[in-house]
């Protein structure tokens, strides 16, 4: 009877420590997906322009980041740029669209919502784990009618889950809850159209919603550099 019931315990603990190894497995082969890891790690600086379509305008946006230090984004509509700044420890944003031209110092806790924005969102798994960030496998379920892995990941902003194509291992999408005016609110995202670039597979195609969004927004890259010099003084706020 003893024998038969260490032989159920162990049975019973297979499959967890196996679940355990799988989110790792999982991680692991969605980064040879993007490129492999040395890959990954030798962008130290990104920039993008993309096409942008909102509740039936047409926007232009540009993103700039210097990985895991900086971040600029730029989006243009009706005539007027709104721009949003991540540098360091700091943030600033320009909004004329709420009624204001000059640069305003972004709020605390828009600016710890934000501290991942400075990676760029398709590599985020890839940089959590480099990072030693906490994650777990949720399980396998449907994503966009897609079998996928679902991985938690706990960020210092909030919580994410990142669903991984169980075909090919690449991002299908995110979603996760972060805290905007002392309310949690959802953000999310889903991602399509991998292309190659400089020895990196990159979504040209991604479907955002945001807090501060009043709907999703469609974006498709129109052009991307990869370790391109950034000139810093764009981070600065004007004065």
């Amino acid at each position: 009877m003893r024998k038969q019931l260490i032989t159920l315990v162990a049975l019973v603990a297979i499959p967890a420590l196996t679940f355990a190894q799988t989110a790792d497995e999982v991680i692991n082969k969605h980064i040879a997906a993007l490129g492999g890891a040395d890959k990954v790690a030798a962008v130290k600086t990104m920039d993008f322009e993309q096409s942008m379509s909102l509740q039936g305008m047409e926007l232009t946006s540009k993103s700039t980041f210097v990985i895991g230090k900086s971040f600029r984004n730029d989006i243009s509509v009706m005539g007027q740029q709104i721009t949003n700044v991540i540098d360091g420890d700091k943030g600033w944003m320009v909004n004329p669209m709420a009624g204001g031209t000059a640069a305003q110092d972004m709020p605390a806790d828009a600016l710890k919502a934000a501290k991942s924005a400075t990676e760029p969102p398709m590599f985020q798994l890839a940089y959590a784990k480099a990072n030693k960030l906490p994650y777990e496998l949720v399980g396998k379920e449907k994503y966009n009618n897609k079998d996928a892995f679902n991985i938690k990941l706990t960020r210092p902003e909030g919580v994410f889950n990142y669903f991984v194509d169980a075909a090919n291992y690449q991002l299908l999408g995110m979603k996760g809850m972060v805290n905007m005016g002392g309310q949690q609110s959802e953000t999310s995202a889903t991602y399509s159209d991998y292309k190659p670039v400089d020895g990196l597979s990159v979504p040209y195609t991604s479907e955002v919603t945001a807090p501060q969004i009043p709907g999703s927004i469609t974006a498709k890259i129109t052009k991307i550099n990869v370790n391109g010099t950034i000139d810093p003084s764009v981070f600065n706020k004007p004065k």
